[in-house]
């Protein structure tokens, strides 16, 4: 598929109150600014997620092969645990981190407190590096400020310092009462400058190396004593049981439709114009005979040979004899005068001959017209290792073929999915959409022989069973097939 999901290195929430304390091994990731009751003070927690730069360089640039364009698109996802008092529309912002920071090995209040690892005011272990605050980069990094009551909680990427196309380096997305808890928001340009630093592509710009994001409240929320603004986020970290660890979706546009080789159909009289009452020839009858192989043409096809019908005075037509490939609707060949009396028996042409090819001239896949279809999906083993890449094509047919003379069986004869074509993966137990309907992402592509579309098992977690869907649209009816198509993903 078009989308390759990748799984954090480390993960880790840092609190406010307890500034000393890492969670690195946590099953929850939180993002909150919780009010005490009693002389009201706000606790603030913040949320640090890394993803491996080696994993996401192997994705741009050999999976997706988009180095040069960079054409794709990133999303950070958090899954939803718990939320409380999201009760105001507020906003959580996503940066990336500047700064080193160590996992460690914590959890949220263990019996004796861990300081392993990052916490509110260390970057690495409690007693060593703290996190900066003040001297920041030019304009382009910040965190909490000295003399304030939040000193440390990070330090972040507020800016790229003139990378081609990229200016805030912010990424949000906005919660309220009732609106979708899990975290989805896109970070592009935060990857493509971690790829443009990570391979020294950005000539005298500031390197903004890959150390995470952080997941923090807006200013305005983070520190606000006010009982009514106590927004609580709970995501599920990377150590959590559940099928929910946060992902880095990296999404590229892998669609390619042609029904057609370029095949020229054996034996098809090609339109054309040819030398008519121009011609003398030993040979009263009608006749045929071999075309040159070289005609002026100027496209890509080749391999095709083509033969003609005469009669004593005119060219009759222009017929194919080997299909050869590569051939496309519209195309022109043309004989010249020199090679036409150049033929054997014919001399006496004037004007060459020209034929344009059409699409009646070429072989074309049928696509399928009815909204009554029956698709059967092929190339599913049924069981795959999470390493696996695997290409399921689509047979599909007319539930109700229309009436043909015919000496062969029209149920056996493929055909294409019209170009609006979607798939989508659930997942069996959950019934929920591990990949979704997309029309830029997850659109089916087509070759010669059939509809077909790649999936990336990595992104999927293993031991689950999953099942995919099909959406089409034909004559203006979307039509989703729920045709029991499975599969599981298992440990390597």
């Amino acid at each position: 598929m078009a989308v390759y999901k990748l799984f954090p290195t480390q993960d880790a929430s840092i609190y406010s109150a307890q500034p000393a304390m890492n969670t690195g091994l946590d099953p929850i990731l939180e993002v909150s600014n919780f009010v005490t009751n009693n002389n009201p003070i706000s606790n603030v927690a913040r949320s640090l997620v890394k993803f491996d730069q080696l994993q996401i360089n192997n994705v741009i640039q050999n999976v997706a092969s988009v180095t040069s364009s960079l054409d794709f698109t990133a999303s950070l996802k958090l899954f939803i645990a718990k939320a409380d008092n999201v009760v105001l529309e507020s906003e959580v912002n996503v940066y990336p981190i500047s700064g080193s920071w160590n996992n460690g090995s914590g959890q949220y209040l263990d019996q004796k407190q861990n300081t392993t690892g990052v916490s509110w005011v260390f970057s690495d272990y409690s007693g060593s590096n703290k996190w900066p605050i003040e001297g920041f980069y030019e304009d382009l990094t910040t965190g909490s400020y000295s003399g304030s009551n939040n000193e440390g909680g990070c330090n972040w990427w507020t800016g790229s310092g003139g990378y081609d196309g990229i200016g805030s380096l912010e990424s949000s997305q906005i919660f309220n009462l009732r609106s979708d808890k899990d975290l989805n928001t896109e970070v592009t340009d935060i990857v493509k400058v971690w790829y443009s630093s990570s391979n020294d592509l950005i000539g005298s710009l500031t390197p903004i190396a890959n150390e995470g994001f952080i997941i923090k409240w807006e200013d305005s929320t983070e520190f606000v004593t006010s009982s009514a603004v106590t927004p609580q986020l709970s995501f599920y970290s990377v150590d959590t049981n559940t099928i929910y660890p946060p992902e880095l979706d990296i999404k590229w546009r892998d669609f390619t439709y042609s029904t057609s080789s370029g095949d020229l159909k054996h034996g098809r009289i090609l339109t054309g114009s040819y030398p008519i009452n121009e011609l003398t020839s030993s040979i009263s009858c009608s006749f045929t005979q071999s075309l040159p192989n070289d005609p002026t043409y100027a496209g890509i096809g080749s391999g095709a040979t083509f033969g003609a019908t005469f009669n004593s005075a005119s060219m009759l037509d222009v017929y194919v004899k080997e299909i050869g490939l590569g051939y496309v609707a519209g195309e022109t060949l043309t004989w010249s005068i020199e090679q036409l009396n150049a033929l054997p028996n014919i001399e006496g042409a004037l004007t060459p001959a020209e034929v344009t090819l059409s699409t009646f001239d070429i072989t074309q896949l049928e696509t399928v017209s009815t909204p009554d279809l029956f698709v059967a999906l092929d190339d599913n083993q049924g069981i795959f290792y999470s390493e696996s890449i695997n290409q399921f094509r689509l047979n599909c047919r007319p539930q109700f073929p229309i009436r043909v003379y015919t000496t062969e069986s029209i149920y056996t004869q493929n055909q294409a999915l019209p170009s609006a074509s979607y798939y989508a993966i659930k997942d069996l137990e959950t019934n929920e959409f591990v990949v979704d309907f997309d029309t830029q992402n997850t659109q089916i592509s087509c070759d010669p022989t059939g509809s077909y579309f790649t999936v990336y098992m990595n992104g999927l977690q293993p031991e689950r069973n999953y099942q995919i869907l099909i959406q089409t649209n034909i004559d203006n009816n979307v039509i989703v097939m729920d045709e029991k198509y499975y599969f599981k993903v298992v440990n390597g």
